[in-house]
Order: C-alpha cells, then sequence, then structure tokens
C-alpha cells in the first residue's frame, strides 16, 4: 500500500513539473528566434521563398520543443541568407513600362506648337537633345542634368562589352550557364526560363538590348567586370557615372547617353560583334517613341523606375539623328504622351533642317553654275578673234602660191643687190 502511495506521489510530482515546463516553454520569449525589420525587408529584396511546416500536435514536453524549435530555426537561418544577398546584390532593377510592341502610339499627342514649347511646359524635370549625325545639335534642354538612369546604363555597358570581345576577351559563341548567382528580378525573359539553362554571349547581349533583361545583364557583369568599364567612363569625360560592386544602375546624364549612342552607331556595321549589339536596339521592345513610327526602323534603349522614365532612340534616313527624353513622371501614361509629342515636334525640326539644307545646297549648287560660267565665258568670246591671226601661216602653206612666193623672193634679191 505504501508502495502504491509512493508511486501516485511520484507521477503526481512528475505531471506537475512537465505542466510548469510547458508553461515556461510558452512564456519565455528569449528561447524565441528573433526577426528583425532588416531581415524581413531583405526577405522580400531578394525574393527569398521560405517553407514552413504546419505545427503538429504535441503530446509530450519533448514533442512539443522537437516541433516548435526545428522549424523556426530553419527560418532563422533563410532569413540570414537573405539579409546578406540584400546587402552585397545591386538594388531592385527596373521593370517594364505597360507598353505593347504593336500598340497604337498614346493619346492626346501635340502634333502642333514647337518643340521648345512643349518640353517647357512639361511639369517635372526633364531633359531633350536632338542630334543629327551630321554633327548639328537642333535641340537641347538641360542636358547634364543627373538623372536615375535605370536601364539606360545598359546601352554604355554593352558599348564596353563589345570593346572587349574586340579585344579577343571571350567570344560571342561562348555559352554561360544561368545560375541562382545571377539571378535578378524584374523584366527579361531568361529570368523564366530556369536554372541550369546555357546562353551564349550573343544572347545575353541581344537579350540585354532587346528585351532589357536584368539577368542576362548581371551575366555580362560577372564576366566583364566593372573595372573597365569604369576606366571607359572616364575616358569619355564622365568619372562621375561609376558601377559599383552594390549597384548596377546608377546615376546617368542625357549627354552621356548621347555619348555612348553616337560611339554604338558608329561602330554598328563594323563586324559581327557590333552587329550583334545594334540588331538587340533595333529589335527593342517597348519604347514609346519608337511606337509613333511603326514603318520605319528605329534602333532604342528605355530606362523606367518609379518616379523616371527615359528614351534613347536613333533613326535612320536622309538626315540620320539621334533624340533623347529623359524625365521625371506623375504617370507613365502622362510621361507617354509627353514622349509621343516631343517625338512629332522632333520629327518636323529634322524635316525643317533637311529643307534648309537642301535649299542651301541648291543655293550653293546654282552660284558655283553661274561663277563656273561666268568664268568661262571670255575665253569663249576671244577665241574667233584668235583664230583669224592663227588661220594665215596655215593658208600660206598649199603649193599654190608657192611661184608668187618665188616671184617675190627674186624681187627682193633684186632690191637687195641694187640697194647694196
Amino acid at each position: 500500500m505504501y508502495t502504491y502511495r509512493k508511486r501516485i506521489a511520484a507521477f503526481a510530482l512528475a505531471a506537475l513539473m512537465g505542466l510548469a515546463c510547458i508553461g515556461c516553454g510558452k512564456s519565455d520569449e528569449s528561447s524565441q528566434p528573433t526577426v528583425t525589420q532588416a531581415e524581413t525587408t531583405a526577405e522580400v529584396t531578394t525574393a527569398a521563398v521560405t517553407t514552413t511546416k504546419p505545427a503538429a500536435a504535441t503530446t509530450t514536453t519533448a514533442d512539443t520543443t522537437t516541433e516548435t524549435t526545428t522549424p523556426q530555426t530553419t527560418t532563422t537561418a533563410a532569413t540570414t541568407t537573405a539579409a546578406v544577398q540584400a546587402e552585397t546584390a545591386p538594388p531592385q532593377a527596373p521593370t517594364a513600362p505597360t507598353v505593347q510592341p504593336n500598340a497604337k502610339p498614346p493619346q492626346n499627342i501635340v502634333t502642333s506648337g514647337s518643340l521648345d514649347s512643349i518640353v517647357k511646359s512639361y511639369p517635372r524635370n526633364t531633359s531633350v537633345i536632338l542630334y543629327c549625325m551630321d554633327g548639328k545639335t537642333l535641340y537641347s534642354n538641360d542636358p547634364n542634368h543627373i538623372y536615375y538612369g535605370a536601364s539606360m546604363i545598359k546601352l554604355p555597358y554593352i558599348y564596353y562589352c563589345c570593346t572587349q570581345l574586340e579585344k579577343g576577351i571571350h567570344s560571342l559563341d561562348e555559352t554561360v550557364t544561368y545560375t541562382d548567382a545571377n539571378y535578378f528580378p524584374g523584366t527579361g525573359v531568361i529570368i523564366n526560363g530556369g536554372v541550369g539553362k546555357k546562353y551564349t554571349i550573343e544572347q545575353l547581349i541581344d537579350y540585354t538590348l532587346r528585351y532589357s533583361d536584368n539577368v542576362a545583364y548581371i551575366m555580362l557583369i560577372h564576366m566583364f567586370g566593372i573595372d573597365g568599364f569604369n576606366k571607359m567612363t572616364k575616358e569619355w569625360g564622365y568619372g562621375n557615372i561609376q558601377l559599383y560592386s552594390y549597384s548596377y544602375f546608377v546615376d546617368v546624364t542625357p549627354s552621356f547617353i548621347l555619348t555612348a549612342m553616337k560611339k554604338m552607331q558608329a561602330k554598328s556595321t563594323s563586324s559581327r560583334i557590333w552587329q550583334a549589339a545594334w540588331k538587340g536596339l533595333l529589335g527593342s521592345e517597348g519604347l514609346y517613341i519608337k511606337q509613333c513610327f511603326p514603318n520605319e526602323a528605329v534602333a532604342g534603349k528605355y530606362g523606367y523606375k518609379s518616379g523616371v522614365y527615359h528614351e534613347v532612340c536613333f533613326f535612320g534616313g536622309k538626315e540620320p539623328y539621334i533624340l533623347i527624353v529623359m524625365s521625371e513622371i506623375n504617370g507613365i501614361e502622362q510621361c507617354g504622351s509627353y514622349l509621343a509629342s516631343v517625338a512629332s515636334a522632333a520629327r518636323a525640326e529634322v524635316n525643317k533642317y533637311t529643307a534648309q539644307k537642301q535649299a542651301a545646297k541648291t543655293t550653293t549648287t546654282t552660284t558655283t553654275t553661274t561663277a563656273t560660267a561666268a568664268q568661262t565665258s571670255p575665253t569663249e568670246e576671244t577665241t574667233p578673234e584668235l583664230a583669224p591671226e592663227t588661220t594665215p601661216p596655215e593658208e600660206s602653206t598649199p603649193q599654190e602660191t608657192t611661184p608668187e612666193i618665188t616671184e617675190t623672193d627674186e624681187t627682193i634679191d633684186d632690191t637687195n643687190e641694187s640697194e647694196g
């Protein structure tokens, strides 16, 4: 009986201790892993996916400890990794504008008024450069204003890649495998293709310019680096425009982008390397300006993120030119109409300039022809006067005149003899 009571007391004591431990386990906040605000933000930025197991029913103290501790520890490790990635990865890349390749041009386009009046009426900061390839700048408004460039930086970076390919550093046909280390959210097509797929450098160049592919851009940076690019921008006179290990999307100016497009166009047909890049620019998608000229070959690149939208376009034809529009925006629709209005007014300026050049050329040709005629007229008038003077010697050669000349000579001889 005593033994039975002793056992009952032991079981009761164990039960009380177990309940106390369970209560302590739920109330001890220090034993729970802590997720900071920074870590939570990092998870969102890097798009980390955390799988949480459903809580299992607990019957004992040991089971409770196992089920609650293990998943929380795993989440903490994933969160810490995301935080580290956020410190080393560039900031979020631009997202694509809502523009369809074959969509109609934006509405509310201003088709009248000067280019300057349209630009000056824009409510936010904006810069416009209209540059003809003969070296004439037809219009320039605030060309050195600093804007967050978004994907505009991809244009000069691809130019840099092409210079390295020319030197034999990598080749267009070299393949690169898409891995987790190259992942970057935002625009592009590679991100949808799955990890492990291979791409040639030629494809990466094309995708970067055609689709503004962020992953392709990052893959190229991992291959070609940023030091050489930063050296190139300094040589161009833009040493303040630099890429960093923590930021691959940086501030730019319209004049810098103009320099990059001019250099790219100048090399566009020189070799397969440059042709690959130019083909990507010609096939670029999502540009408002390009939509205004659906029947023309337009090479361009856009940059878009949050409060900025930019475009640079090259137009061929009789009077090739480059149009750059960089702007701060209140809404993408408003900006789209503004860019289309600028493009229309810019084309009018180019047409006017072309007509002036043609008129000046015609005037110059007419003046030259008149001057040439004035210089040659005196010679033609004096020619008939000179002809009679030179003709008699030629007419004195026939034999019919020989007897007369003989008689004259004899007469002269007789005369000379008489005078002597």
